[in-house]
């Protein structure tokens, strides 16, 4: 769990050092940065080992999913796939990793057998 939650703030900071690097902060600016700024509390949380942190990762990637479905289905730019892609499924997917209880997250992983514990 650590070490998918150490990921998942690693990714959020090199992107919010990215966004923050910009020189406009205008309305996409702020669209993109509350996801970011949302994973990056989740890794907190789940490093430190906070109830919130599950609550609050739970209902980020179901919203996550929503909208990478919506932008897959319904938004017809020409690489809106990749974004969705990577914008939305990823960092849900790493949530819901690091959510798993650890026999599942074994067995979904493939650490080696998942009764051992």
């Amino acid at each position: 769990m650590y070490l998918v939650a150490i990921l998942l703030l690693g990714w959020g900071t090199l992107v919010l050092s990215t966004l923050v690097s910009e020189r406009d902060f205008h309305y996409s600016f702020w669209r993109t940065i509350v996801p970011v700024v949302l994973e990056i509390a989740i890794g907190c949380g789940l490093v430190f080992r906070r109830r919130w942190a599950w609550i609050l990762g739970v209902t980020t990637a179901v919203v996550f999913i929503g909208e990478g479905l919506r932008r897959f289905l319904f938004v017809h730019f020409e690489y809106e796939w990749a974004v969705a892609l990577i914008d939305f499924f990823a960092p849900a997917i790493i949530i819901l990793v690091c959510l798993l209880p650890r026999r599942a997250r074994r067995a979904f992983l493939g650490d080696g057998q998942a009764d051992a514990a």
